[in-house]
């Protein structure tokens, strides 16, 4: 079971890095591939930190019990999802705009800069937050329950708490 939650991080770590560094390089307006790599390598480390260091089927669960409702029902599934999009989502969006505003300060002109007519550290959240939120919840939402039914299928084999599994 410990693999399949390692699994389970690394995976959805890379997932969400690949969705949520496509959609900020493209809402940035200046989509390039080595600003989205560098984007999508930023992100995946921050995804895999959280990943390995808060264990998010715990609070997950911890959450549903609170509701209760089954962690593995439709509510559950929700519930999960808001838990993993509450934990994923603010630290990459917010990582992810700090390196692209700061980025783009660089190549804008002093007097510009100066104006006010540059981009805006709040402005720019107060854009991406809401739809990273959102972007992150629906693929959360439906790529979460189809990995671990792949992982448990591939590496329960009749584990603890798990039904033997049909040759």
């Amino acid at each position: 079971m410990k693999k399949i939650g390692i699994l389970m991080s690394v995976y959805m770590g890379l997932i969400m890095s690949f969705c949520l560094s496509l959609a900020g390089t493209l809402m940035g307006g200046h989509f390039t591939i080595p600003g989205w790599l560098v984007s999508f390598a930023i992100s995946l480390v921050i995804s895999l930190i959280i990943g390995f260091l808060v264990p998010i089927k715990k609070v997950s669960d911890a959450v549903c019990r609170k509701f209760k409702v089954e962690p593995e029902s439709m509510d559950g599934n929700r519930i999960s999802s808001l838990v993993s999009d509450i934990i994923y989502t603010p630290v990459i969006t917010v990582v992810m705009v700090v390196i692209m505003v700061n980025n783009a300060r660089k190549h804008i002109p002093e007097e510009i800069l100066a104006s006010g007519q540059g981009p805006s550290l709040g402005k720019e959240l107060l854009i991406a937050l809401p739809m990273c939120f959102v972007i992150g919840y629906v693929i959360i939402m439906i790529v979460q329950p189809i990995l671990v039914k792949a992982l448990i299928k591939k590496y329960a084999k009749g584990g603890p708490g798990m039904p033997p599994k049909a040759e």
